[in-house]
């Protein structure tokens, strides 16, 4: 696999969506390795340049695939060449813009796909049914995993679901959780409970799950599976516009968003301005 990418000090691995089912199929052949792979986005990279634990969590997965167009925008933007002063640097920055605007091509030369988490899910269940992987899903609201289950089993019906459970990410439950996943032996786990909380469960339980060869943190996917929560149409997604639609149906959404936008260019924007003078 080619160097990682460093983004604010977190170690993406410039991969497509191939490149993570051959890692899974590899990790799950690893008799005594197990495997996290986590789907950073802005909002999260913006968390984790607050918090150095969870920096640092995150860069002890095995694969971090970059979840947000904003994620291969910054690639490619902090890739460029110095500019020599802050105006020539501003116009630099508003220019990789708009190449995310247009879809260029160059967006794409550092990281080369926008690699989601659910889809990254929705792949490995339809692979699971050629390799007979035994997924667990947990986390969502109660009942959700199971909904997710049965939507997934309509369009992936030789898939092997170990079992669905909601629970929660706090400490308290973890016993519980852990002898319901030990119990159901499966070789792939969901979790979704959103960010950090997710990866921090993962990386706190992982070793405890016996049977459990690759652990993924992949936040509303299995809502999106389920059926709760529609996803945008398939041009939108191509486009990079995801979030924008998640803004139009959830407004509440909009902090999130602001920080996923706004607060993340910000912050690329100040890496990249460290390097260059005010001349």
């Amino acid at each position: 696999m080619k160097k990682k990418v460093d983004i604010a000090g977190i170690n993406f691995s410039p991969v497509r969506y191939d490149d993570v089912l051959t890692a899974v199929e590899v990790f799950v052949r690893q008799e005594k390795t197990q495997h996290t792979i986590f789907t950073p986005n802005p909002e999260m990279l913006v968390n984790a340049n607050k918090n150095p634990d969870f920096q640092k969590t995150l860069n002890s997965a095995s694969l971090l695939i970059p979840d947000g167009i904003g994620i291969l925008w910054a690639a490619h933007y902090l890739s460029l060449p110095k500019a020599g002063n802050r105006v020539l640097e501003w116009f630099r920055l508003w220019g990789s813009l708009f190449k995310v605007v247009i879809r260029s091509k160059k967006i794409y030369e550092i990281l080369p796909e926008r690699v989601t988490g659910t889809d990254t899910l929705f792949k490995i269940v339809d692979k699971s049914q050629e390799k007979k992987w035994r997924i667990y899903l947990l986390g969502a609201a109660p009942g959700v995993a199971n909904e997710a289950i049965n939507q997934l089993l309509k369009k992936y019906p030789k898939a092997t679901f170990a079992g669905g459970f909601a629970g929660d990410p706090s400490e308290a439950l973890e016993g519980e959780i852990v002898d319901r996943i030990n119990r159901a032996t499966p070789d792939i786990l969901f979790v979704a409970y959103g960010s950090p909380a997710q990866e921090e469960w993962i990386t706190r339980n992982l070793k405890k799950m016996q049977t459990v060869k690759v652990a993924l943190g992949v936040g509303g996917a299995i809502d999106f599976a389920a059926g709760r929560i529609k996803r945008s149409p398939t041009l939108m997604r191509k486009l990079g516009l995801e979030w924008l639609w998640r803004l139009f149906r959830q407004p509440k959404r909009i902090k999130r968003i602001w920080t996923a936008t706004v607060v993340f260019v910000r912050l690329i924007a100040s890496l990249k301005g460290s390097e260059v003078s005010d001349e």
